[in-house]
């Protein structure tokens, strides 16, 4: 059976002739015809398209190409997907890396504040399971002298007062040890919070060590100054007093001869008399000592000095465990007065309110300013023991105290710097408990009228 076959590239129909030179191609059986897709001259020499190609062909080409299309727009769309699947797989990573940290305990609380997360740092912490803390809010982890100021930070967060805080405090482990911790907490809206800890407990040691280094040597250097501050009174004092004495014995032994020897016994009284006022002038110079009628006097602003004495005794406050409030009059006008002494008034008073609540467990201090007739007024408040009723009217002589190692001597101070300033210091019985110190000092008060 003879086929016609393009030759080469032109497209014409050429018949079978009899030389074999031509592009007539011998093809053996209809099989091969069907199923080649090319044809070979009798050099083996490619030399085109079957023109009979089926239109079955042609179907199944068109079909793969559409196949082809396809699949590579599914993968094109794909791709973004794949991409951000990736992206997220790194996210989760790096977050579980974070949360799995050694060093820092995360926790996580629901909208009652109760413990729905935590990780394996913190629960080390602690001592407490996951489990054991859903059951558990940070104020039941919390010592108990503690919880006052934990609670208000806390409701201020799920009240959405606040966003965020900071605060350094004790928890109590499982154990029933007390570790410190910095903590960072976060709100959520309507959903929670999220806080970082951080345990501090062999910083905080260190500390109070040192703290506790620092004020031994203070009251060493303190009672070794009083020490020779007292040697120098009684040496001051020590001689007139010798010769009153002295001067006393004679005038009795004028007395006893027969008849008495006025004249010498006169002479005695009138040195008696000239050692007394001696004596006298001695006291005088020393308490010119603790005058301070040189220091300068300046106007003063309580409010940023009562900030500035709660930040020197921020790590005493955090240390006992106390809920400090501050009731602070915005309308306060400045005073006139020295302002290193008024400090020390401050600090006086707010060292004593924090000794006095040692011996209780719900620990709270306010310290209020305002302003009325004519006077500014300062109040520092607090939750302690209180005072003995029958005591009230000696705390501010000198020498009385009811410390174990006082001597006796601030508040008597306090009351002479403020006096020396033109107010009044006075002690009250605290609201509910506790005791509550008061001074008030004038406004527009000159230099010379306060020196």
């Amino acid at each position: 059976m003879t086929r016609h076959w393009l030759c080469g590239n032109a497209g014409i129909p050429q018949p079978h002739q009899s030389d074999t030179s031509g592009c007539v191609l011998h093809v053996v059986g209809e099989f091969l015809f069907q199923k080649s897709r090319f044809a070979l001259d009798q050099k083996g020499c490619r030399v085109g398209f079957s023109a009979a190609m089926s239109n079955r062909t042609v179907r199944k080409k068109s079909k793969a190409s559409k196949s082809r299309r396809r699949t590579a727009v599914r993968r094109q769309e794909r791709t973004p997907f794949i991409e951000s699947e990736n992206e997220l797989r790194t996210n989760k990573a790096w977050w579980q890396a974070v949360v799995a940290n050694p060093f820092m305990g995360v926790t996580v609380l629901g909208k009652t504040q109760h413990f729905t997360a935590a990780n394996s740092t913190f629960q080390s912490m602690v001592g407490y399971t996951e489990d054991e803390l859903k059951k558990l809010t940070p104020l039941d982890i919390t010592p108990a002298g503690d919880r006052e100021a934990n609670r208000v930070v806390l409701k201020e967060l799920q009240r959405g007062k606040r966003q965020h805080y900071e605060l350094t405090k004790r928890l109590q482990r499982k154990d029933g040890e007390v570790i410190w911790v910095q903590l960072y907490v976060f709100g959520i809206p309507d959903q929670g919070a999220v806080g970082m800890t951080v345990n501090i407990t062999e910083k905080m040691r260190a500390e109070n060590a040192l703290q506790v280094a620092r004020a031994e040597l203070a009251r060493s250097a303190h009672v070794s100054r009083m020490g020779a501050m007292t040697a120098s009174i009684a040496h001051e004092i020590n001689q007139p007093l010798a010769a009153i004495v002295a001067n006393a014995s004679a005038g009795l032994r004028w007395m006893e001869r027969t008849p008495p020897h006025l004249n010498e016994i006169r002479e005695s009284f009138e040195q008696i008399g000239q050692e007394g006022r001696r004596a006298a002038e001695v006291i005088d110079s020393i308490r010119s000592m603790f005058k301070s009628k040189e220091l300068a006097h300046v106007s003063v602003d309580l409010n940023q000095l009562i900030r500035e004495v709660l930040a020197l005794l921020e790590g005493s406050i955090q240390k006992h465990g106390i809920a400090m409030h501050t009731e602070l009059d915005d309308a306060l006008v400045s005073v006139t007065g020295n302002r290193v002494q008024l400090q020390q008034v401050l600090f006086n008073l707010l060292t004593n309110a924090i000794e006095a609540m040692e011996s209780v467990t719900n620990r709270r201090m306010l310290v209020r300013s305002e302003l009325g007739n004519g006077e500014v007024k300062v109040t520092v408040e607090d939750s302690g023991s209180g005072i003995d009723p029958k005591d009230i009217d000696k705390i501010f002589s000198s020498f009385f105290t009811t410390k174990v190692e006082g001597m006796g001597m601030g508040l008597s101070i306090c009351r002479s710097i403020v006096e020396s300033h033109g107010g009044s210091l006075s002690a009250l019985r605290g609201h509910t408990q506790g005791a509550a110190f008061q001074f008030t000092l004038p406004i527009g008060l000159s230099d010379t009228d306060a020196s």
